[in-house]
């Protein structure tokens, strides 16, 4: 079955030309005019990702925040298209914990592999498997095909940020990650991210796991970054 993308849009001419260029693709789309919607249309479809037309003149950017807490879309990708000099869309954005933005005009390949990449479309069949086996390091459980957590046997919810930094620690267990590291793993594409906006979500994540996780905890390593560790 082809996947199914949600394109959140006021514009018709645009969600059609937008429409084509994925369809041509082997995807199918379907229209949404607000973030109302796309929680609907998620409930009756098997939508697979999310694209915002997040544009000057509407509110979708300050809406998102809805998109990403909503039990069953947050798990999806959502990639906002965004214009350069919006600046305050990005910032509302990065907060939402939206996975991707593409900044207008962006080749629509780009857009296309990223959606490929995100939906393991054309990979390999190993890679699906590899994909279904869990990352375990102490009483921490994640899958990466479901985007569930368990803590202990109990599952916590994530936003798609600190899903991004707690997978990379689990793949890198015990390792020092440096803040550089962090951004370009929860924040590749995005511009203007410093070393306070890792700490914040760190924290976060941090007092997640204490609350949670009987094993496993985040060590701070001075002027060198970020380790999950066992609990002492």
């Amino acid at each position: 079955m082809k996947p199914l993308i949600a394109i959140c849009s006021q514009d018709a001419d645009f969600y059609l030309l937008l429409s084509h260029i994925l369809e041509a693709d082997g995807f199918v789309t379907t229209l949404a005019n607000s973030i109302e919607d796309v929680l609907a249309l998620a409930c009756d479809k098997p939508v697979q990702a999310v694209l915002l037309d997040c544009r000057p003149d509407n509110q979708l950017a300050a809406q998102s925040t809805g998109l990403k807490r909503d039990a069953l879309v947050g798990t999806l990708p959502c990639v906002a298209l965004v214009h350069a000099s919006a600046e305050a869309q990005h910032i509302q954005l990065l907060r939402s914990g939206i996975d991707e933005c593409f900044v207008r005009p962006f080749a629509p390949a780009k857009l296309l592999q990223y959606l490929r990449s995100r939906l393991a479309i054309g990979q390999p069949p190993g890679s699906a498997s590899q994909n279904s086996r869990p990352l375990i390091y102490a009483d921490v459980e994640m899958r990466i095909d479901t985007h569930r957590v368990r803590c202990a046997g109990k599952e916590i919810p994530l936003g798609p940020i600190e899903f991004k930094l707690l997978r990379h620690m689990l793949e890198n267990p015990e390792k020092v990650l440096s803040r550089d590291e962090l951004i370009g793993v929860a924040w590749a594409k995005s511009r203007g991210v410093g070393a306070r906006t890792v700490d914040v979500h760190i924290s976060q994540l941090r007092k997640l796991l204490m609350r949670c996780s009987r094993g496993a905890a985040i060590r701070t390593v001075r002027l060198a970054g970020y380790a999950l560790a066992r609990r002492p």
